[in-house]
């Protein structure tokens, strides 16, 4: 549990130190330094981009090191309770079938595979939900 009482920059960095933040939400690159604090989740740079094209308003992507986050952006990003939580959400409503881009994968394929994750069935309502 990371407690209310620690510094901002303190409780961020224990986020990410959770087995299931350790790695990329969108594409499992190990340790990312990004994160969607209203979707709840931890991306890597290159899925970071993805995310940061799409707008705040949908995804609010922030530094781990370089941007401070405010109180309640941190209780949102422990409130989801990891990757592994949102992501079991989300991907519920995948086509059969369908699998997570990998490491090397194109920023296309990284782009076409988060916003089918953001905008297929009712995850939408999701996002805007923890927003």
């Amino acid at each position: 549990m990371i407690g209310k009482f620690l510094t901002g920059k303190r409780r961020v960095k224990d986020l990410l130190l959770q087995k299931d933040n350790r790695f990329c939400a969108d594409c499992n690159a190990p340790d990312p330094k990004w994160a969607s604090t209203n979707i709840g989740v931890s991306v890597c740079l290159k899925c970071y981009g993805v995310h940061r094209s799409i707008g705040s308003q949908i995804s609010n992507v922030l530094s781990v090191t370089l941007d401070e986050w405010s109180s309640d952006e941190i209780d949102a990003m422990i409130e989801v309770g990891g990757n592994s939580s949102a992501n079991s959400i989300y991907e519920t409503y995948f086509p059969k079938g369908y699998t997570k881009p990998g490491l090397d994968a194109s920023h296309e394929q990284r782009a076409k595979f988060i916003r089918l994750d953001m905008f297929s069935s009712n995850n939408f309502t999701l996002y805007i939900y923890h927003s």
